[in-house]
């Protein structure tokens, strides 16, 4: 048994109408991707699945929380996340993901393994720049990026280290 099996959905053999699966994407599945970035995760996955003629209409809801390491000072943060995924999956003489709505698999696949489109849409979730809201960073941390560059030298200069900071105390690192 694979570490991504229970990610599988059953196409063959599905009559038409409305299916719905459940899955979990937590921090054994961020691990298991070998992400390190990911500390902790509870995302709780629901897909609505309707077959209708030879196509398969899949609706992917992702909520939960995961915790990444902010850009500024490395302690971890939350990040919410809430989204929705939509695709199409149709038979076809061969695998075919060209399109970002659109995934033919071949006849000779019975189902379709699901764990790399989670992961992709949770990871685009995580905007480029992540950071603790101001003054939430590590204070320590703080002093040390103040230390170096005091003057801020561009629009992140008031996006919460505190001058003040730097005469803090800094030995519960």
């Amino acid at each position: 048994m694979g570490k991504f099996s229970q990610y599988k959905v059953q196409l063959a053999g599905k009559i038409d109408g409305r299916y719905t699966q459940e899955f979990v994407c937590d921090t054994t599945f961020f691990r298991n991707m070998e992400n390190t970035e990911v500390s902790d995760a509870d995302i709780a996955v629901r897909l609505d699945m309707q077959k209708k003629n030879e196509a398969f209409d899949l609706t992917f809801t992702c909520i939960g929380d995961m915790h990444i390491p902010c850009d500024r000072c490395l302690d971890p943060m939350d990040h919410h996340v809430d989204t929705t995924y939509h695709l199409t999956v149709k038979y076809g003489e061969k695998y075919d993901d060209a399109s970002d709505d659109l995934l033919i698999i071949p006849y000779s696949d019975s189902f379709l393994n699901v764990a790399y489109m989670l992961y992709d849409t949770i990871m685009l979730t995580i905007p480029l720049r992540h950071v603790h809201a101001p003054g939430q960073c590590n204070k320590a941390m703080a002093a040390v990026l103040h230390k170096h560059n005091p003057t801020g030298g561009d629009d992140e200069a008031d996006d919460g280290l505190d001058p003040a900071d730097d005469e803090t105390d800094n030995t519960d690192c």
